[in-house]
């Protein structure tokens, strides 16, 4: 965790600003720090950054420096704001830090200005989902409130929109290491796995990174019978729940979402898919019960709401064959989720650039519920090696190799399910091109050669 000195330092018009970053979330930190007229500098180790024009314009060719991370300028600042797409654990950061230098983020710097309350939200999978189902669900009780942080507009641009009466933050592992004084209105973290091991330097710094997020929130919302464990929480799981918390409770009538015994809707009338679905709608209703005056108007949110583009989302369906989008399943946490959801035979589609995790996991789950295994993608073979004893396995080329292929597999009642576990980078800009990627060759194949 890291130093707090900066509230002084904000107060000071001669406090020296160096934001490291030239990204989306550098570019609203550059505009916040502006308008509170501070006296800023920018870098980026990239030749040429996403918005560094925009971001030069804005604070003048000689307070950037693109390229390289400059020591001296590190050193120079009062106060570094890091962009989550850098690693704090860079050389460069770690010397600036070991001279006394204050290393916070934009998450700490909404969070030590925000004057209305908000919600902080994260886990390995779910959180865009949930961030999504709370923020529709404050407004179906007539409170205007916005999505932001890790999904959406930056958190310091919801923070200028004074519009705006609550916030709700997807906050992710990068954005929380840089960030200590956060006090949400109501925190959760939804789920742990091994993910960002690529960056993080063990499971155990990940998991406390996470946990963080519940050091100062006023309300804990805790999924249960989990790992995760903090004092005076409200709990959500799939098992019957005890008074006042939320869970699943069965009758002749269905499976009902519940609260203690109290019967909220019946889940057959959800569009989420699977356990993950229902997982999702009850931890949406243990962080905005308190604002909740309406149910009518909530539950009927999570009637309507059919889940977010490239997670788990149907296709389509064309001979019986059901086409299914996971895209953002990136780790195998996520992956896993996606399989235990669905109930049919499963052709699975996974790979790309593998950032670690349980391949166990992956492998028992399969083995129950895969018929068929296509691997694709920079590191395919990791997963062909763990794979080919326990499932009918393939290798292909490519995604579209790979579409085709599960096409010519698929057959009646069949799921081909595009989950990776795996980062986009080998192939894609990101999660999102590789899933209408998919989409495209899902329809293009799909309707050819499925069932």
């Amino acid at each position: 965790r890291l130093g707090n000195a900066v509230q002084a330092a904000m107060k000071k018009d001669t406090c020296r600003y160096l934001v490291v970053g030239a990204g989306v979330t550098g570019e609203s930190v550059v505009s916040y720090l502006l308008a509170n007229d501070k006296n800023i500098k920018v870098m980026d180790s990239r030749e040429l950054p996403p918005n560094a024009k925009k971001i030069s314009d804005k604070v003048g060719a000689h307070n950037v420096h693109y390229g390289e991370l400059n020591q001296r300028w590190l050193l120079d600042a009062d106060v570094i704001v890091l962009s989550p797409g850098v690693d704090v654990h860079t050389r460069e950061i770690q010397t600036a830090i070991e001279h006394g230098i204050e290393v916070i983020g934009d998450i700490e710097l909404f969070s030590r200005n925000a004057t209305k309350p908000y919600f902080a939200i994260t886990g390995s999978n779910g959180k865009s989902t949930v961030t999504t189902l709370v923020t529709e669900i404050l407004n179906s009780q007539g409170i205007h409130a916005k999505a932001g942080a890790n999904i959406g507009r930056p958190a310091l641009d919801l923070i200028q929109d004074d519009s705006v009466e609550m916030y709700v933050l997807e906050l992710s592992s990068f954005q929380l290491e840089t960030c200590q004084s956060i006090r949400p209105e109501a925190a959760v973290v939804l789920n742990i796995s091994e993910d960002h091991l690529d960056r993080h330097a063990t499971y155990d710094e990940y998991f406390n990174i996470k946990m963080s997020i519940y050091d100062n929130a006023k309300t804990r919302i805790i999924p249960r019978n989990t790992t995760i464990k903090t004092r005076h929480a409200t709990s959500f799981g799939l098992d019957t729940p005890p008074s006042g918390h939320y869970g699943i409770i069965s009758d002749n009538e269905g499976e009902w979402l519940a609260h203690g015994q109290k019967k909220l809707l019946n889940t057959a009338l959800l569009r989420l898919i699977g356990d993950s679905g229902k997982l999702n709608a009850l931890a949406a209703l243990a962080l905005a019960e308190p604002y909740i005056k309406n149910w009518g108007a909530a539950l009927e949110v999570l009637t309507k709401f059919n889940g977010l583009p490239h997670r788990c989302q149907l296709v389509f369906e064309y001979g019986n064959v059901q086409w299914i989008d996971d895209s953002k399943g990136t780790n195998i946490g996520a992956t896993v989720a996606a399989i235990k959801g669905l109930e049919r035979p499963i052709i699975l589609l996974l790979g790309g650039l593998y950032k670690g995790g349980d391949l166990d996991e992956l492998v028992s789950v399969v083995s129950d519920k895969v018929t068929a295994v296509i691997v694709f993608g920079k590191d395919r073979d990791i997963f062909n090696e763990a794979l080919s004893g326990v499932v009918n396995t393939s290798i292909a080329d490519s995604l579209e190799d790979a579409v085709l292929l599960a096409s010519r597999m698929s057959q009646n009642n069949d799921v081909v399910l595009f989950s990776p576990a795996c980062a986009s980078f080998d192939m894609f800009s990101n999660y999102k091109e590789r899933g209408i990627a998919f989409q495209k060759l899902a329809k293009k194949y799909g309707a050819s050669h499925g069932g």
